[in-house]
């Protein structure tokens, strides 16, 4: 029996066993996807065949494994991402690695698949060919995705319960999917009938029989009446458009690609409406079609709030796909038209900011943090969603979620932004700023030079302060003793808002730039560095005080100021420094003279000058070695007066 174009394995199941008159489930065993000990069929099967068992199957059946293969969902992997998500990878839920909850909780938390299937009962009745008037038409293969809710061809909206005994059909049984619904039970029914149990007659109350309903039949039950003429068109629409997207093979050359909205967009925007809800009902196109979603979604906030002990079941809903297709129908509506309303990235963050402010203030927060944070957002939905917390974007409630994508568009890296933000720069951008800072003390120029470092590895690579703070070899008690001290001077003054337009202004400046230095290379290079006799001999040569600095500290000082000057970090963090911390002999002393320099009520005397040889020396040393990644060697040899 050849498969029907786009039929289902467990339609193709149903067809066979009919055909043969055995159970679907001996029928599964013969074909090698069943070993006959399981009273369910392995739901995973919908998504995928283990190549052992397509190739058995293959075999047994007279089909091709392309065949066998092209019965499962997978088929649509390149056009529908949401596929590809594996047990094993990233919870959608917890966006931590492992299994969790069941199969048919995980994948439909992904929006990856309905094991419980949609059907247009006019698909169902099949052409006029003779297996089709056999066997009916195909249980088709699209119809699990839980994006397809209506049928294009027949423009109607899909059933989902049997309008017998209004079920879902195939649904799962106490939270486990199935690939068929009673699949060992031997009454023979047609494929196109109704195979959900019932209670069965007679005196035993336990006693259950198959439903038996025709599903290819009209009935009073008709989801079309659920929305108006209207809205009914735009929904048929819509699922036009997402086929377009889906099935790009099968549509008409003459058809007109959707623009502006990709369906890896429009899912995540979806989820984000049902955890926010109500505060997204003026996208609805319509009441009526904010009637749908709130009929949805109310019921599951309602219980988040009644039953916290039972959250975590309800969580899921959070996730998942409205299993009725005109409530899935105008979540996914409502979706788009917040897309289209959104043509660029600041668009975007306009319209998605107060659904996610919403979520913050009133979901509950394990359900933010795991949203939220998500790895599969796209880098301008990601900053969208993201809120800011002192200055930094946090992608959940709490400040150290996660924002796993660059807070900006940036044509500098990370590796190209100085731990400590260099006196000239600061100068030009935070000068002014800093006059600005209530409670300012002889600390607060060094918190900003740190914060404004953070804020633009932050715009560069993403990831929480936290993050930032290691990719510029901040120790993590450092960086957030300086944003503490900063939150505390800047209070409910709005200056935070104003510290990101100045540290905007900044990063514009390193876009342009024609050349930039690559501070982590630097710092790499240099830490294992300490300056050659020779070079600081030349350095203090003619220098007032320079003899009490060698006497005192040999090579130390200078080797101190040379890193700090050619990585632009903060001179307590040399690596130098923490070696000498460890040892016998305490650096209190050094500290203090190495303070001096950087004071600038001490920018006088011996002291600048030696500071301006050292920026000479300390650019040479970057440029010839440095910067090529190379360890620096004796760069006096090459030029032993730095006057």
């Amino acid at each position: 029996m050849d498969p029907l174009p786009e039929e289902s394995l467990p339609g193709y199941l149903l067809r066979l066993a009919y055909r043969l008159g055995r159970s679907p489930g001996r029928i599964a065993e013969l074909c090698g996807i069943s070993d006959g000990r399981q009273r369910r069929l392995v739901a995973d099967h919908l998504l995928e065949l283990p190549a052992d068992t397509a190739t058995a199957f293959a075999q047994e059946s007279g089909l091709s494994e392309a065949e066998v293969r092209g019965l499962a969902l997978m088929r649509y992997a390149r056009t529908y991402p949401a596929l590809r998500v594996k047990r094993g990878a990233e919870s959608p839920q917890t966006g931590r690695k492992g299994y969790f909850g069941s199969v048919s909780h995980f994948y439909s938390a992904s929006w990856s698949v309905n094991f419980s299937s949609r059907y247009c009962p006019d698909c169902l009745v099949g052409d006029s060919s003779a297996v089709q008037v056999a066997y009916g038409g195909a249980w088709s293969l699209r119809w699990h995705l839980p994006v397809v809710f209506a049928c294009s061809q027949h423009q109607r909206l899909l059933d989902v319960r049997c309008p017998s005994c209004r079920k879902p059909i195939n649904q799962s049984y106490a939270g486990r999917a199935t690939l068929i619904t009673q699949p060992s039970n031997s009454v023979r029914l047609h494929p196109v009938q109704c195979r959900n149990t019932v209670p069965g007659s007679g005196d035993r109350v336990s006693r259950v029989r198959l439903c038996g309903a025709r599903l290819d039949q009209p009935t009073d039950h008709d989801v079309q009446t659920q929305v108006s003429p209207a809205d009914h068109a735009h929904l048929i629409e819509l699922q036009r458009q997402l086929d377009q997207l889906l099935f790009p093979a099968a549509a008409s050359v003459d058809e007109e690609q959707p623009r502006g909205w990709t369906i890896q967009e429009l899912i995540p925007i979806a989820q984000l409406l049902t955890l926010s809800w109500p505060a997204g009902r003026n996208l609805a196109p319509s009441d009526g079609l904010a009637s749908l979603i709130d009929e949805y979604a109310a019921p599951i906030h309602a219980h988040l709030l009644k039953a916290p002990a039972r959250r975590n079941a309800q969580l899921r809903l959070l996730w998942s796909a409205p299993q009725d297709s005109a409530q899935c129908g105008a979540l996914l509506l409502s979706a788009k038209a917040l897309l289209d309303e959104a043509p660029d990235e600041a668009a975007l963050r306009e319209r998605v900011r107060p659904l996610a402010q919403f979520a913050f203030e009133n979901a509950p927060a394990s359900a933010c943090r795991s949203f939220f944070s998500r790895p599969d957002f796209s880098p301008g939905l990601a900053r969208a969603m993201a809120r800011r917390v002192h200055g930094f974007y946090a992608a959940g409630p709490l400040e150290y979620a996660t924002l796993r994508v660059p807070s900006r568009a940036c044509r500098f890296t990370v590796e190209e932004v100085p731990s400590h933000l260099p006196t000239s720069w600061y100068d030009k951008y935070f000068g002014d700023f800093a006059a600005h800072v209530p409670l300012a003390n002889l600390y607060t120029v060094r918190h900003l030079r740190r914060a404004a470092s953070l804020k633009l590895a932050e715009m560069a690579a993403g990831g929480s302060w936290r993050n930032c703070a290691e990719a510029l070899d901040i120790p993590v008690g450092q960086a957030h003793s300086a944003l503490v001290k900063l939150r505390h001077q800047f209070g409910d003054s709005g200056l935070w808002t104003r510290f990101e337009d100045v540290t905007e202004a900044l990063a514009h400046h390193l876009d342009v730039l024609p050349e930039r230095i690559n501070y982590a290379r630097r710092r790499r290079a240099l830490a294992e560095w300490q300056m050659p006799d020779e070079d600081w001999t030349a350095l203090c040569s003619d220098v007032r005080q320079a003899d009490r600095f060698t006497a005192q500290y040999g090579t130390t000082l200078g080797t101190v100021l040379a890193w700090t000057e050619a990585t632009q970090a903060d001179y307590h963090l040399c690596p130098l420094l923490d070696r000498m911390r460890s040892g016998p002999t305490g650096i209190a002393r050094l500290i203090d003279e190495l303070s001096a320099f950087f004071t600038p009520a001490n920018h006088r005397g011996g002291r600048l000058e030696l500071r301006h040889r050292i920026a000479r020396y300390a650019a040479r040393l970057g440029e010839e070695d440095g910067d090529r990644g190379g360890l620096p060697v004796a760069v006096a040899q090459r030029n032993s007066r730095w006057a």
